[in-house]
């Protein structure tokens, strides 16, 4: 059930970004996806194993819901949080991050209510901490790539 609800969700929203207008390029999509992957999975790499916040289900289904939302569903959510702050004024991505940390906690939340993982040492408020600082740590990649793709394309 777990797995049906998470692969659902993540199929409506891939769906959904891959009919909407994008404003990123391909490479941007795919860099910026793959620097998600890696501070994402560092991240919970370290919490989960070395400081032991996070107790992990031994069964396969909820195994593969957590590989899918750590490989589709967030990073999915942080590309389109960026496609859509994509734009010439700074304060765009500051005006909409609180927001974009919201829905992210709450992905976060979905995991533990349906039984993905559960979080023994790990605090609510730490998450909000968490995924400021992976956003933070995704947008400035994500600005120097789309800076180097348009130094190439002149």
């Amino acid at each position: 059930m777990t797995f049906c609800i998470i692969f659902s969700v993540s199929f409506i929203l891939l769906l959904a970004y891959i009919v909407s207008k994008r404003k990123l390029h391909l490479f941007e999509i795919l860099f910026i996806w793959m620097v998600i992957i890696i501070i994402h999975n560092n991240f919970l790499t370290i919490t989960a194993i070395n400081l032991r916040m996070f107790d992990f289900a031994e069964t396969p289904n909820n195994y593969w819901s957590l590989v899918l939302m750590r490989m589709l569903l967030i990073p999915l959510l942080i590309i389109w949080y960026l496609d859509h702050t994509l734009s010439p004024e700074w304060y765009t991505k500051w005006v909409w991050l609180p927001i974009g940390i919201l829905l992210l906690v709450g992905i976060e939340n979905m995991g533990q209510v349906l039984n993905v993982y559960k979080a023994t040492r790990w605090k609510f408020w730490w998450s909000f901490i968490e995924w400021f600082v992976i956003l933070v740590l995704v947008i400035y990649p994500c600005s120097w790539f789309r800076n180097l793709l348009r130094s190439e394309l002149k």
